[in-house]
């Protein structure tokens, strides 16, 4: 019998509409079998056996069989994708049972490869009459899979009983046993590759990991997280019997590299060599490894890493290995490998899916359309026919559909069959809605991550916190141990959040939001908008199998989880105190709150609530943005909402957060005491604060107790014994610590632990209540939005740390644009909230965080037109007479009701709207009249004015230019005059052609034909504000006494002084009213529902849109907070500096200036050129600063200083650096005497660091009218710039800077061109030095002047100390200097010294002697390969003393007998050897770098070295006291010296084989240049001797002169190449570079030490930039060779 298991395939092409439905069909002489098809799908997963008899004949081997994957078409021939053909001859010889064929490529009918992949597993059992093969297996096992075997290759192993897994391992040991093997030795190589570990166990861990092969041990670097990726690839060259390799195996160890005990071993994979043999190919590629304890096999998953290992013997051919990334779709179950006596258990999630609720519309109705149109009512909010759709581990199973329902009941269970532990992480549930044509189209996506509904119990370990599914210590169902829990969830409500539930028949731009993903270059991926949520339950069965995928859930089980859907009554209000930073003005603007559903303006399923601002117009601030000029009344909104609850939930996690929150302080306050240098007694202080405080939150602060909580849920219970005992044991460390005393540089990282640990405790999984979302509206459209989490404002009564964070307090939040490209660089506005949410019936608790009077209004507009002449109703046309802001929506004052529990106060009055009045010159000092001049002709005729002679830019009437008055306050410029400065002919006019049916031209043209009819002409005149004007009186006395404003369209802006121009006008009415059963601002959550429609619109208006949609922002009351006092403040910004900024210029700098905002003020820098450091000195000073609200309040809460970091572009628009945060030290009394101090702020920049700003700032509460309490003025710098002040500024101290620049090396090419002519710019503090220009850089890259000396002023605190910048300037011709690479020196502590206390450290000679000194070496002259007569006379040679020294004894001799010294031999590279402190001399390298490519990226490649040194001391103030000695002696000339090197090469150890029989000719090369090279051939073996000096003459230039008495050899650059002597090809090479010459006490030793060789076809030519040295007083001078770590790994080995 012959069975196909077809599992999965991946990776299949789309079709032009949609994705193939695939069905595969296996062909075996001429017999057909087929799968079932897969509807829409490119990763199928079939997991269908299919079988075909053989009739009583065996295989035979050149059977194969024909993988054939079709899309399957209903209607027609089905379409091949793609083909594949299997060879059956490894089945057929008996060798193996099972046959797995992993990824097998599908090829098109021309044999091209189609980019797709199909799993199969093909077994066979040879028929009972068969001729029995002699390899085959004797002990009737079947073809089970071995320990080390993935899960998922035997076709039965799915069923297989626990005793036949537990044996795996012995069946397969005795069936390699009796393969027939060669008895001669062989050579392999073994390659394993590390490629990415997941859920390693352990918070703040470093992994590494160990790969052992027969003996040899290789490491990957360290790297840090829980999810590493590596990506190395070691190789291990054995050379044995085949019978004994087989029996090794590949131990795979995970390290944890930060800990200092003795068990950081985190987990172990062991695997037979053979068993990776006997797969395809000899290999397994890309497999997931579960690590283990090796020491308790029964502890469970410790992690898992992804690894791909292949065998190569002689004359093999590598396999190709695919590079892509998994996905959340892929099925890890058949790519899982576990270690033997470790088996994967079945388990069973059974996820209950219950129903959901406000599912928004999806489809587009032609008949709900055409029945609206009629008269009926459309039922749109139905229009959906949602499922759901779970994944997990590659296994996918779908909920029926419902159709045309928004709130549906599946009531629907999925099993989910899955192998446990699983190294998948979470389970994807995705809501479509079903389309009958097209695909479906995703509502929400969301995740249950297992992490956080499971616990393997290692979360409350005190050291390593688990981050695992290990789940180790479960015997029995779920949430029955004490130890841990296996995934549990509900039954609880998920939250679905997407893009806008606003349907339109458009493409969806965000539509990637309801993927639960969003573009690559978008800084998140949440969803922007509330889409409904779902009511679901998980459990985890162990026992037994399900009968059904997808059951129907007992009606027990939906009676049983009603109780979790009781709901109660939340209320929530938010009043704005500011809108800034907002980008452009533009139509008015609006705030929308919403929570769930509830407060939504666009959608008319609930019920219409208080939940909108009033519409504003943006007011510029005078600088760079705009502002909403709310004043003294401020916008209010009040939502009412439904929602189960859930406060046990939410009270934990706000407790857990505020105890994070103050130990944060704490640990900012502590690493800053550190990092400024504190005294000893002031960090311990801190340091006793910190402990002292966490443990009394930890004992004070109790979780709230489960008893009699409602909705209690099994996953409840769990977490609350996680975090108890993990709060616990955070605690007994804590008061260890404590009575121990532990050293506070060892402890840091583990006090961050602890934070991590509380802030992964706060972390809720059943969160059903929706976060509160913010949106701003221009107009109807959504612009941007933020989402708030529902516990950060909620209020609790269980204690004042339950409450939110943010609860009754103002905060500042960021907007966001949906899916935002720019990564949050750009932000559209900043707002500043105070909100507060809690349970109906705590309601009245609000009263106490409110402030201000609370008014409610009830209002409509007036509208009249002007005809002929007159104001009257009779010009509105299809406009209301009364209607709401937009004119568009009918109202009457006769039909407003107030809501319930309300009543009028008083009458309906006439108040303007003063936020919508708003001239276009509010804010500016400066501003531009303009009024265009219009003409028209006839074709060829002669011009003349138009009916309108004067008209705006859009062609709108306007005024005449002398009918222009200036306005109070402001003074005339200049007189009328006609713009030139556009795109005009001489006299300013600009010509267009009219075409019907518009009556004005779209576009305009400076040149004059004979068929233009209209030309128009630009006039303006410029006004400024006069300091001290009254035009606010003023202006008020010009409005409208009846409350009139004035426009020339009824949707036009509106202004308040009736214009020529002006056709329409309006008068806002509104009528005030008062809660009539209470007392308080609690009272605005009786605002429900609208106050009135009217009635006879219905009648009228049959055809119109003015449905509930319309009418909901209309007729809900509008709710404001009103101020009775402005208090006054005044502000200083201290900004002095910056570092490390990103530079986005191609000369590698920016020009960076800062944008400071607060509130609605902002002010601007001065432009810094061409630096990334930039030293501002400047104080932004906002002398009145007017904030409403009680001072107490903002002392405690300040308001956020914005300061927005900007390159100054000369071309184009400024692009942003980052943006950073600074809060202000508030003084309520002027005469306070406390100091701001300066402190670096993080710059951020798309999410990610982006440099440090030093800032500090204060807020002075001003008393009336008195200006003699502030602080001095600071002193100016300039007319308009003040420095920041004496006491502010950090201390400085004169400083001298000492430079060696030696020279540069490995200098790139700039823009194509090399560099030629390069000198070295040094700055520091404002203050820079060039050295001499380097006249041609291939003939002496070292400087001619190499001592530079720079005095500048530095603060004598370290952290304020600005950085040493490095720029390289090109000299070219025309005078172009480029600036082509720069490195930037953060700290200068290394680098300071005693000028007086030290000897210089470079002592040289005054000068070199020009003529060239000979320099002798006593060598033996002998040969180093003996013949064999000499052998026999002299026994003793160099090579016995280096057998003797490398412990190869029976090849020295009677050496050691005779008692003769050894040489010592390093198995490393001298840098890494702890003696030689790395190689590294006087003359450090320091690596350039260059800023923006031409495609606008971020280049942070090296683009060259610069070799010198820094010497940094004090200078004094008083000049009568001599200058310091110089660091820096009179230096050598440092042009090109002629030199011999003489280079002995020992041997080489495992160079790899290039020819069929496993050997290697090699020719080793050594040169100065491709023309001096010397040979020394050597055949036919991997390990040569070469034992050949070689003599070369080279001419180089100098790192330094010769040390006096010492060997001095000057640096240069060999490269060192092994070549195959029969092929001529190179088989591994090298290059080095010498660089600096050791101090002579080092040059006095003999050492040897291997260096590595690569492979150059594989890995390219590398030329490390390290110091080399040369160590000689030995006949053998040896060089020091070193490849970069950065490499993967080594070919092989020379000395």
């Amino acid at each position: 019998m012959l069975r196909v298991l077809v599992e999965s395939a991946s990776g299949l092409p789309k079709k032009k509409l949609g994705n193939p439905d695939p069905i595969t069909s296996v062909v075996f002489k001429g017999e057909t079998k087929k799968t079932r098809s897969i509807s829409s799908e490119i990763k199928p997963v079939w997991k269908e056996t299919l079988e075909f008899d053989l009739k009583g004949s065996p295989l035979d081997s050149s059977s194969f069989i024909d993988v054939i994957v079709k899309d399957f078409e209903t209607l027609g021939k089905d379409k091949l994708i793609g083909l594949a053909k299997v060879c059956l001859k490894d089945l057929a010889n008996g060798q193996v049972k099972s046959l797995p064929a992993k990824n097998l490529p599908l090829v098109s009918e021309s044999g091209q490869n189609i980019g797709a992949t199909i799993d199969l597993i093909i077994g066979y059992e040879p028929p009972a009459n068969a001729v029995p093969n002699p390899n085959d297996q004797q002990d009737g096992s079947g073809a089970e899979n071995p320990g080390g075997v993935e899960g998922g290759d035997a076709i039965d192993m799915g069923t297989a009983p626990p005793s036949a897994q537990q044996n795996q391992s012995f069946q397969w040991r005795t069936k390699k046993r009796q393969r027939p093997l060669s008895n001669k030795p062989q050579d392999f190589q073994i390659r394993v590759r590390i490629i990415e570990g997941r859920q390693l166990p352990g918070n703040n861990i470093k992994p590494v990991v160990k790969v052992n092969v027969c003996g040899d041990t290789h490491r990957t670097r360290i790297k840090r997280g829980n999810n590493p990726f590596f990506d190395e690839i070691f190789f291990y060259n054995v050379h044995m019997l085949p019978s004994e390799l087989f029996d090794q195996h590949v131990s795979i160890r995970v390290y944890n590299s930060s800990s200092l005990r003795a068990d950081s071993l985190m987990g172990e994979f062991k695997i037979d060599i053979g068993y990776i043999y006997d797969e395809p190919a000899h290999c397994i590629m890309r497999k997931w490894l579960l690590l283990n304890d090796p020491d308790d096999s029964s502890s469970g998953a410790k992690g898992y890493l992804k690894v791909s290992m292949f065998i190569v013997s002689t004359g093999d051919d590598p396999p190709v290995e695919k590079r892509d990334r998994d996905t959340d779709s892929d099925d890890v179950e058949s790519n899982l490998l576990l270690p033997a006596g470790v088996a994967l258990r079945w388990v069973t999630l059974q996820l209950k899916v219950f129903r959901a609720e406000d599912i928004p519309q999806m489809d587009d109705s032609i008949a709900q359309s055409l029945k609206a149109a009629f008269g009926g009512e459309s039922n749109t909010k139905n229009l959906v026919d949602p499922f759901v759709e779970a994944w997990f581990a590659g296994k996918k199973l779908t909920t029926k559909i419902i159709v045309k329902n928004a709130n549906p009941e599946w009531n629907q269970l999925l099993n989910l069959q899955v192998k446990f532990p699983s190294m998948c992480e979470r389970i994807k549930l995705t809501v479509f809605d079903w389309d009958r044509l097209t695909r479906n189209d995703a509502i929400s996506t969301m995740y249950l991550d297992l992490d956080k509904i499971a616990s393997s119990g290692d979360e409350v370990g005190e050291e390593y916190p688990g981050n695992g599914n290990g789940f180790s210590g479960i015997k029995g169902e779920t949430g029955d141990s004490e130890v841990g829990f296996l995934p549990v969830f509900g039954p609880s409500y998920i939250n679905l959040y997407g893009s806008p539930r606003e349907f339109s028949g458009l493409p969806d731009p965000y539509e990637d939001l309801n993927y639960g993903k969003a573009s690559l270059e978008c800084l998140k991926g949440e969803g922007a908008a509330y889409r409904g949520r779902v009511l679901i339950e998980l459990s985890t069965k162990l026992e037994g199998k399900a009968d059904k995928d997808v059951d129907v859930i007992s009606n027990d089980d939906i009676l049983v989880a009603q109780k979790y859907q009781r709901k109660r009554k939340y209320c929530l209000c938010a009043v704005f105190h500011s809108a800034t930073m907002i980008k452009e003005p533009g139509e008015p603007i609006q705030f929308e709150v919403s929570i769930g559903n509830y407060g939504n303006k666009l959608d008319s399923t609930c019920k219409p609530l208080a939940s909108t601002t009033q519409y504003s117009c943006a007011v510029f601030d005078g600088n760079h943005y705009y502002y909403l000029p709310w004043a003294d009344t401020k916008p209010v909104v009040a939502v009412t909402s439904f929602w189960e609850d859930i406060s046990h939930r939410l009270y934990s996690v706000n407790i857990i957060i505020y105890i994070a929150n103050r130990l944060q302080a704490n640990i900012t306050e502590l690493k800053t005491a550190v990092q400024a240098k504190a005294p000893d007694t002031t960090v311990e202080e801190i340091w006793h604060k910190l402990i002292g405080q966490l443990i009394e939150d930890i004992n004070s602060y109790r979780l709230p107790e489960l008893e009699t909580t409602p909705n209690l849920t099994a996953l409840d219970i769990q977490i609350k014994k996680v975090r108890d005992k993990a709060l616990k044991s955070v605690r007994g460390a804590v008061e260890k610590w404590l009575q121990d005393g532990v050293d506070l540089k060892e402890g840091m990282d583990v006090i961050d632990g602890w934070l991590d640990k509380l802030k992964q405790l706060a972390e809720e999984p059943q969160n059903s209540m929706p976060d509160v979302i913010i949106w701003m509206l221009r107009g109807d459209k959504r612009l941007a939005y933020c989402r708030v989490p529902a516990h950060q404002v909620l209020y609790s009564s269980y204690s004042e740390q339950a409450c939110g964070q943010y609860c009754g307090k103002n905060q500042t939040i960021f907007l966001q644009y949906p899916m935002d490209k720019h990564k949050g660089s750009k932000i559209p506005a900043q707002i500043r909230v105070n909100m507060w949410l809690g349970l109906s019936a705590l309601e009245q608790k609000f009263n106490a965080f409110a402030e201000g009077t609370f008014n409610v209004y009830a209002e409509l507009y007036e509208n009249q037109a002007k005809v002929l002449g007159k104001w009257g109703t009779t010009g509105l046309l299809n406009h209301p007479k009364f209607s709401d802001v937009t004119g568009k929506v009918k109202l009457k004052q006769e039909y407003f009701i107030p809501p319930g529990g309300w009543q009028w106060e008083g009458d309906w009055v006439v108040d303007p709207e003063k936020n919508l009045l708003t001239e276009a010159d509010a804010g500016h000092n400066e501003f531009l009249d303009e009024v265009y001049e219009n003409q028209i002709r006839f074709p060829g005729g002669e011009w003349k004015g138009a009916p309108e002679p004067y008209t705006d830019v859009n062609g709108e009437k306007a005024r005449r230019p002398e009918e222009y008055e200036c306005p109070p306050g402001w003074q005339w410029v200049d007189e009328w005059t006609f713009d030139d400065k556009r795109a005009v002919d001489e006299r300013g006019w600009e010509y267009g052609v009219t075409i019907p049916p518009d009556d004005k031209p779209k576009s305009w043209v400076a040149a004059e034909k004979m068929y233009h009819v209209h030309r128009r002409r630009r006039r303006i005149r410029r006004r400024k504000k006069v300091a001290g004007g009254s035009a606010a009186t003023e202006r008020k006395d010009a409005e409208d006494p009846e409350g009139w404003e004035f426009s020339s369209l009824i949707s036009w802006k509106f202004h308040r002084k009736e214009r020529s121009s002006d056709t329409v006008r309006r008068r806002r009415w509104r009528r005030k009213m008062a809660p009539s059963d209470r007392v308080g601002a609690s009272a605005i959550f009786k605002l429900e529902g609208a106050l009135g429609i009217d009635v006879e619109a219905k009648g009228d208006d049959k055809g119109s849109k003015s449905d509930a949609t319309n009418l909901f922002g209309a007729i809900t009351p509008n709710v404001s907070c009103s101020f009775d006092r402005c208090y006054s403040y005044h502000l200083r910004v201290y900004v002095y500096q910056a570092r490390n900024l990103t530079a986005l210029d191609k000369d590698s700098f920016s020009d960076p200036y800062v944008h400071v905002s607060y509130l609605h003020m902002s002010k601007t820098t001065e432009i810094i050129k061409s630096t990334l450091n930039p030293t501002w000195d400047q104080t932004l000073i906002f002398n009145r600063v007017e904030v409403y609200g009680d001072p107490q309040t903002l002392s405690r809460n300040p308001p956020q200083i914005v300061l927005e970091v900007f390159d100054s572009d000369q071309v184009g628009k400024d692009e942003p650096l980052g943006r950073s945060i600074c809060l202000p030290i508030v003084k309520l009394n002027p005469a306070e005497d406390t100091t701001p101090k300066l402190k670096w702020c993080p710059v951020i920049h798309m999410g990610k660091p982006a440099g440090d700003i030093l800032v500090s700032a204060e807020l002075i509460l001003r008393t009336q009218g008195n200006e003699t309490d502030l602080p001095i003025v600071p002193p100016k710098r300039g007319d308009m710039l003040y420095m920041v002040p004496q006491g502010v500024r950090p201390v400085v101290q004169l400083t001298a800077i000492e430079i060696l620049a030696w020279g540069l090396r490995n200098m790139k090419t700039y823009q194509l061109a090399p560099i030629t002519s390069p000198s070295l710019v040094v700055e520091c503090g404002g203050e820079r030095v060039q050295s001499a220009v380097i006249k041609n850089m291939k003939k002496s890259p070292n400087f001619s002047g190499n001592v530079l000396l720079l005095k500048v002023l530095l603060p004598k605190e370290e952290m304020y100390t600005p950085p040493i910048v490095l720029k390289v300037i090109d000299h070219r011709p025309f005078g172009r200097k480029p600036v082509v690479g720069q490195c930037t020196i953060d700290s200068l502590e290394g680098y300071r010294c005693d000028p007086y206390g030290s000897v210089a450290e470079v002592v040289m000679e005054s000068k070199v002697a020009t003529a060239h000194q000979e320099l002798h070496i006593n060598i033996e002259e002998r040969t180093l390969l003996e013949t064999q007569q000499e052998k026999e006379t002299e026994m003793i040679d160099w090579w016995s003393k280096f057998y003797a020294s490398i412990g190869e004894h029976e090849k020295c001799g009677p050496y050691l007998q005779k008692g003769y010294d050894t040489l010592k031999v390093f198995s490393c590279e001298l840098e890494d050897v702890a003696e030689y402190k790395g190689l590294i001399d006087f003359c450090n390298t320091f690596k350039l770098y260059r800023g923006q490519n031409d495609n606008g990226d971020e280049d942070p490649t090296v683009v060259g070295e610069f070799k010198g040194a820094f010497k940094v001391y004090p200078l004094s103030d008083d000049p009568a006291i001599p200058f310091p000695p110089r660091q820096f002696g009179e230096l050598p000339d440092s042009g090109p010296q002629e030199c011999v090197v003489r280079i002995y090469v020992i041997r080489g150890t495992d160079l790899q084989p290039k020819d069929n029989n496993g050997l290697a000719s090699s020719t080793s090369l050594w040169g100065m240049d491709p023309q001096a090279f010397v040979r020394s051939n050597h055949s036919n073996t991997r390990s040569p001797l070469f034992s050949r000096a070689s003599l070369i003459s080279c001419v180089t230039t100098p790192v330094c002169s010769k040390h006096p008495g010492t060997f001095g050899i000057p640096p240069f650059w060999t490269e060192v190449s092994i070549y195959e002597f029969l092929r001529n090809q190179s088989v591994r090479r090298l290059a080095t570079m010498l660089k600096n010459i050791f101090p002579s006490t080092l040059s006095s030793k003999m050492d040897l030490n291997w260096s590595m060789v690569f492979d150059s076809s594989s890995l390219g030519i590398h030329t490390p930039s390290a110091n080399r040295h040369c160590l000689a007083n030995f006949p053998l001078l040896h060089m020091t060779f070193r490849i970069f770590q950065s490499l993967w790994s080594s070919f092989g080995q020379f000395l």
